[in-house]
């Protein structure tokens, strides 16, 4: 199945010459705590939404307001394709919590050459591995699909002549970047039961109509573990699941109804951005953003990022660090990050929460940045941290 097309940057429609770009507000800056680097955004539902690379200071060193078109932007940040660098974004519509757009790789002179359509913004990942035939290093890209389909769903209260109503299956997959091949493909419905969900059909996710079919599961974040094997997570069941590379049953699950694992001292829900830090067969460390909260159900607490272990011959997991908001009480309903940076470091993104973080392997606060106002509109579904070496600063392209 091939699914890329190769198209350029200067292709898209440009944005209204009368929006201004965001800016980044810089509230701390510990001097020698703080790890060297750019600060990689894409803010969004404000004026001049687009992709952003600010200084550390909070100086605009890139500016694509004006040549990524209308629409959102999610998930920018620098990507390593043909070995070498690159950048990576998703560019298209949101409706009710998920998306339909494209997937782009694109050069250092910000030029697209690589075009994986009709995706969701929730996962884009590029992973090398090698080839056991030549041994060449292989690009694939880890993407998320949303499908609304037809089932029975009398048993949550959705009854209809057909007794047919309308849920989301997420789909995983992953894509060979050279040949455009579909390597893996995963669906929810075929493996996670809707009974497993912790938000019922209400309101725009309803699951009454197609336009809003039950969001069941919404699928967060997908990593891949050295041995095939994927690590999934579903902040509407509060599950991240380990799904077998081979054949796509599910090989355990952390956390929601029907948890393999006895978690020690914490809880977590709703999360985004599971990944992979270190895998040593039955010993497993996970780095996630929890949020805590979902808009659908109660808060389950503050937000926060988390690094956790797990025992996986014991079936227990424990909570290694935990790195908390910028301010008490914040809700982070939507999006959020958590990558690790040089020395232990790690830089977190606050989703719905205007506000990127740098802490310390100890959790000491020793940065912090905001792009709006608490309580605004403004949202940067992931933050990332890392050198810049691409476009001339502050040139607008």
């Amino acid at each position: 199945m091939h699914l890329f097309s190769t198209i350029t940057w200067l292709s898209f429609g440009l944005l209204a010459a009368t929006q201004s770009p965001p800016t980044l507000t810089v509230e701390m800056n510990v001097a020698g705590a703080v790890i060297p680097g750019s600060v990689y955004l894409a803010p969004y539902g404000i004026p001049g939404a687009a992709p952003y690379i600010f200084s550390l200071t909070g100086s605009t060193l890139f500016s694509g307001l004006g040549k990524t078109g209308q629409g959102a932007v999610h998930n920018f940040h620098p990507c390593t394709y043909n070995k070498t660098e690159h950048f990576c974004l998703w560019k298209g519509t949101v409706t009710n919590g998920y998306g339909k757009g494209d997937a782009l790789v694109l050069n250092q002179q910000f030029s697209v050459v690589k075009t994986l359509p009709n995706v969701d913004f929730h996962e884009f990942k590029l992973k090398q591995s090698l080839n056991p035939t030549n041994g060449q290093v292989i690009d694939e890209a880890l993407l998320t699909s949303y499908t609304s389909v037809q089932r029975d769903l009398s048993a949550f209260g959705i009854p209809s002549e057909t007794s047919q109503g309308w849920v989301i299956d997420c789909r995983v997959r992953a894509v060979d970047l050279t040949t455009g091949r579909t390597v893996f493909d995963w669906s929810s419905l075929d493996h996670v039961p809707l009974n497993e969900s912790l938000v019922l059909p209400t309101g725009a996710i309803g699951g009454q109509t197609q336009q809003f079919a039950w969001d069941y599961f919404h699928m967060s974040s997908v990593d891949r573990l050295g041995s095939g094997d994927y690590i999934v997570s579903s902040r509407h069941t509060s599950t991240i699941y380990r799904v077998s590379g081979k054949d796509g049953s599910i090989i355990w699950r952390l956390g929601g109804k029907a948890s393999t694992f006895t978690l020690q001292g914490f809880k977590f829900s709703s999360q985004h951005d599971v990944r992979v830090i270190r895998d040593e067969g039955d010993i497993l460390t996970l780095s996630l953003f929890d949020n805590a909260y979902n808009s659908f159900t109660p808060p389950q607490g503050d937000p926060s990022g988390k690094i956790v272990e797990l025992n996986v011959a014991a079936k227990t997991a424990r909570l290694l660090r935990q790195y908390n908001p910028p301010q008490a009480g914040l809700q982070a309903s939507d999006g959020g990050s958590l990558m690790i940076l040089p020395k232990g470091n790690v830089c977190i993104g606050w989703g719905s929460v205007p506000y990127v973080t740098e802490h310390t392997p100890d959790g000491q606060l020793v940065y912090s940045a905001r792009f709006g106002g608490i309580g605004s509109s403004a949202f940067s579904y992931r933050a990332f941290k890392a050198p810049f070496r691409g476009i001339t600063p502050a040139r607008r392209v």
